[in-house]
């Protein structure tokens, strides 16, 4: 009785993935990453301008914040979906449906055990920590905190586990909890602040800076705290404040420091920052569709190119111009700009070294 059971879940599924095959139905190509990272930036807008108007950001942050936000929106280039699966004959359907079943029933009677009863859950739980049982461990956890929520400890197991697995918006919960179980401890609320801005794709919010900030005044050598409040300032437009903020780090910072090329490379990015967008390039961009905004970024650079043919003394210019090429995919253009600013500061032994480390990390040299 039980083979047969096995022999129509067996058909039952072969059916179901089969059916798109015959019928020439594929299956609607999934979203692309860039669709989905639009709608999170266009969201990031919408809850700044709520933001902005109750008050809770100043004018002038905002501002900056819609900026950076709008590089993050104009800098995500679309890309088609992938073209619909053809339909496959009805032959090879066949096929496989006969060919399927009869590779797995040895296999099966080999190493199966069809009489063998599921593991509970409970059970699972109970041995999670000696097999190594991830997610019934996690699982564990999770009903161990809803009865006991103030127990530091289960929600120190569980930030760790989250950010392994990338569960942003659950790590933000476990954080908060160990926060509020331990007050006034800077790499705490360094390590809440951080997970704001990991669940934020990467913006440092006015809940998370504030974070950064109380972390700062009880330890201001903090080196988590230190980077994100730089970064801060950074996307809030205060560009002079970031540069001092990450060049005194850089100096603080020991040479075989982990964090340390994140620092360069931010000093990096802020020599070869795009200019600033304006109020109503920045609307307008939020609502570009994805060939719009490249066509924008092009008319852009294209704008700079011609700025440093007239101006060729601006080597912030120069820095921006050969990412930008590299970025859009013109890598001749970009070389072309690289060769170029060479010649412009031959001599110049710091410029030289500026442009030098960009090509080096664009792989123009």
């Amino acid at each position: 009785m039980i083979w047969i059971v096995f022999a129509a879940m067996t058909a039952a599924v072969l059916a179901a993935l089969l059916l798109p095959a015959v019928t020439g139905r594929a299956r609607e190509p999934r979203a692309d990453r860039n669709a989905h990272d639009r709608a999170v930036f266009r969201d990031q807008l919408a809850e700044l301008e709520r933001d902005a108007a109750r008050g809770m950001i100043g004018p002038a942050e905002a501002e900056a914040a819609r900026n950076e936000i709008a590089r993050r929106l104009i800098a995500v280039s679309g890309s088609e979906p992938g073209p619909r699966a053809g339909a496959a004959t009805p032959i090879v359907a066949l096929a496989l449906a006969v060919l399927v079943p009869l590779a797995a029933l040895p296999l099966y009677l080999k190493a199966g055990s069809p009489g063998l009863a599921d593991v509970p859950l409970t059970q699972r739980m109970a041995e999670a920590e000696d097999k190594g049982d991830y997610d019934a461990l996690i699982a564990k956890v999770q009903l161990h905190l809803a009865e006991n929520p103030d127990d530091l400890e289960g929600w120190k197991v569980l930030a760790p586990a989250y950010r392994r697995g990338e569960r942003w918006d659950d790590l933000v919960v476990a954080e908060r909890n160990i926060l509020r179980l331990t007050p006034d401890n800077a790499a705490v609320m360094a390590d809440y602040g951080e997970a704001l801005v990991l669940a934020g794709q990467g913006l440092v919010s006015t809940d998370a800076h504030a974070e950064f900030k109380k972390a700062l005044a009880i330890d201001p050598t903090l080196p988590k705290a230190r980077f994100y409040d730089a970064l801060a300032l950074k996307q809030e437009g205060k560009t002079d404040a970031a540069r001092a903020a990450f060049e005194a780090f850089l100096a603080d910072t020991p040479i075989d420091a982990p964090w340390r090329p994140m620092l360069t490379a931010e000093l990096q990015d802020m020599n070869a920052r795009p200019p600033a967008l304006d109020a109503q390039t920045m609307q307008d961009a939020a609502g570009m569709s994805a060939d719009d905004q490249q066509a924008m970024i092009r008319s852009m650079v294209d704008g700079l190119d011609e700025k440093l043919k007239a101006n060729p003394d601006d080597l912030a210019g120069w820095l921006r111009l050969i990412r930008a090429r590299v970025v859009l995919g013109d890598t001749d253009k970009a070389k072309a700009a690289y060769d170029k600013a060479l010649a412009q500061y031959s001599g110049n032994e710091d410029a030289l070294a500026q442009i030098a480390a960009l090509g080096r990390e664009m792989k123009l040299e």
